[in-house]
């Protein structure tokens, strides 16, 4: 595997400084524009050449079910294990490999289309943003970027460049999700008055509620540590602890339950009740440290209204166990379980004249009965979520969860996550200026302070 640099990086970040002025300037932006094209110079062949970064775990399933596309050729692969990396090589045999993504990008900026990002969720930023500064298509996995700051440059730069993107949300690609986006937008709520969304993690999938772990362990040879930790402070490895999977747990590496699984909730609501921007948000946790999420949380966002909504519209999240009581909706049965609806998960959507369900997988169900009769299930079918973005940039439809409405479901999942951080105070959000009017703390956990030899992100540059 190769980890040198035959191109100077300073092709890689040429050209592509965005100020925290023009950031902040797109925040009053909602409007999601018609498909976006990514002009291509074609391989011989005609096919999209995509390069997979992270390609074990979820990446690996992306990598090969972006793959499968008949128009797709995979270019290259790059992980920070060197175990993953050879896997991803037996499938893909003329695919050039790479440990550190510096690497990749320097080297393969003229012999790719794409890029597919499947990293622990401090990388997201740093490769999808050197990507899409060269003009690559993107397709990131949730959540899409770490901070707030981070989401803002990633839609400047897609519009920017005018790249077709994808954040890895498959479930929105459901027959299921898209019915209850359908029944959303039919108006069978009425006026939307309240949501709850849930999730039973991290319970069952990894800890969080420690304080900083203490020590060091030898690092394995199969494992690029300095890359792993990229543009996170460094720390010692401790195995078993941050790699491969208990990263999401910590602040510098991972946004938590909340960022893992509120973005395959929230894009329901966004589209289809054309909600409101965030102005408010205020957190209830147990079990947050001083180096890690807390174990168990319920955050409460408030939009300013919308089209479907009343004047204003509280968001509010449940995790690590905790879960609304049926009681916040008059339209349910007092019998109701609403765990047993959806173990993995729940949206909750509270109107004036009717309440919806939406499951995290399966139909959705409409509250009373007789307001399930007069909105009747539309008939939808599943689609391939991957194949989409990749007809995207063959010019052929566009992909729904592009960087336009992704930023904005990412940004309010992030709000959640720094409400679960700086609780106990009602935080009073200026959207459009990116900051905390009331709180300084909070403002803080905006912008990422990335470590040196990792710090040149493009369209980062300038943020405060």
């Amino acid at each position: 595997m190769s980890t040198n640099r035959p191109i100077d990086r300073r092709q890689f970040i040429a050209g592509s400084v965005a100020s925290a002025a023009a950031l902040a300037a797109l925040g009053n932006a909602h409007a999601i524009p018609a498909r976006l094209s990514t002009p291509r110079r074609w391989s011989p062949n005609g096919k999209v050449r995509v390069m997979g970064f992270g390609v074990g775990g979820m990446g690996g399933t992306d990598i090969s079910t972006i793959a499968s596309h008949p128009m797709v050729e995979i270019a290259g692969l790059c992980d920070v294990n060197s175990q993953s990396l050879d896997a991803a090589k037996a499938k893909f045999p003329g695919a050039k490999l790479f440990t550190d993504y510096r690497d990749a990008l320097a080297a393969m900026g003229d012999s790719i289309d794409a890029v597919s990002v499947s990293t622990p969720d401090h990388h997201h930023a740093a490769i999808a943003l050197g990507a899409m500064s060269l003009g690559k298509a993107c397709y990131c996995q949730k959540p899409l970027t770490r901070t707030i700051a981070e989401t803002r440059a990633m839609r400047t730069m897609a519009r920017q460049k005018k790249l077709v993107t994808q954040m890895g949300i498959q479930r929105q690609a459901s027959a299921g999700r898209q019915q209850g986006v359908a029944l959303l937008q039919s108006g069978v709520l009425g006026k939307a008055v309240e949501l709850h969304i849930w999730t039973d993690r991290p319970a069952g999938w990894w800890e969080q509620g420690h304080s900083r772990p203490q020590g060091s362990d030898p690092v394995p040879e199969w494992l690029n540590w300095d890359c792993w930790l990229g543009t996170a402070p460094a720390r010692p490895y401790k195995t078993d602890t941050y790699a491969p999977f208990r990263w999401r747990g910590f602040f510098d590496f991972g946004t938590g339950a909340l960022g893992d699984m509120a973005c395959h909730f929230m894009d329901a609501p966004f589209l289809g009740l054309k909600m409101g921007t965030p102005i408010a948000v205020r957190g209830d946790s147990e079990g947050l440290t001083d180096d890690e999420y807390p174990n168990a949380e319920t955050v409460t966002i408030t939009f300013s209204g919308g089209e479907y909504a009343k004047a204003t519209l509280p968001l509010t999240w449940y995790d690590g166990g905790r879960i609304p009581k049926a009681s916040v909706s008059p339209h349910l049965p007092a019998d109701i379980d609403l765990a047993k609806i959806s173990p993995d998960g729940c949206i909750l959507a509270v109107g004036t004249e009717g309440t919806l369900i939406i499951p995290c997988s399966g139909t959705p169900q409409v509250f009373p009965p007789a307001r399930a009769a007069a909105f009747p299930l539309p008939e939808k079918k599943d689609y391939n979520h991957w194949h989409a973005w990749v007809d995207a940039i063959l010019g052929k439809g566009s992909t729904v969860a592009n960087f336009d409405l992704a930023t904005e479901v990412n940004e309010t999942v992030l709000l959640g996550v720094i409400g679960g951080r700086v609780t106990g105070i009602d935080l009073d959000y200026d959207h459009a200026g990116m900051r905390f009017r009331n709180s300084p703390a909070a403002t803080a956990l905006i912008t990422p302070v990335y470590r040196q030899g990792f710090d040149s992100v493009p369209g980062m540059t300038g943020l405060t």
